[in-house]
């Protein structure tokens, strides 16, 4: 349980600080990373998957708040009226599916580099 809960904070912390000095696509190493040292498919889908949308979505909210939504309204406006909130939870979406996948692909790597 304790590894588990420091393995998940140890991603997260690299999920925040990767893409401060790197694109943004750099929170693929530590998803690749975690999905290898998963046990199962599930587990590492679901755990890099929730850790990344939980970041994103934080600091896409931060963002968000910090310009009183002005930027996010403005795109909103371009995709159909959408609110700023609802870009909020489609970035923390799409970032839980990247940190997802990615975590899976570690894990299929570690399968293939058993074989």
């Amino acid at each position: 349980m304790l590894k588990n809960t420091l393995l998940i904070l140890a991603l997260a912390l690299a999920y925040y600080l990767l893409p401060q000095f790197l694109p943004w696509w750099s929170v693929a190493i530590p998803a690749l990373v975690f999905g290898y040292f998963a046990s199962n498919n599930l587990l590492a889908f679901s755990q890099a998957g929730t850790v990344l949308t939980l970041v994103w979505g934080v600091l896409a909210f931060i963002q968000n708040a910090g310009n009183a939504g002005l930027l996010a309204g403005k795109m909103g406006a371009l995709f159909g009226g959408m609110s700023d909130l609802q870009l909020v939870l489609i970035t923390a979406a799409l970032g839980g599916l990247i940190g997802g996948l990615f975590g899976l692909t570690g894990h299929a790597l570690k399968q293939v580099i058993a074989k």
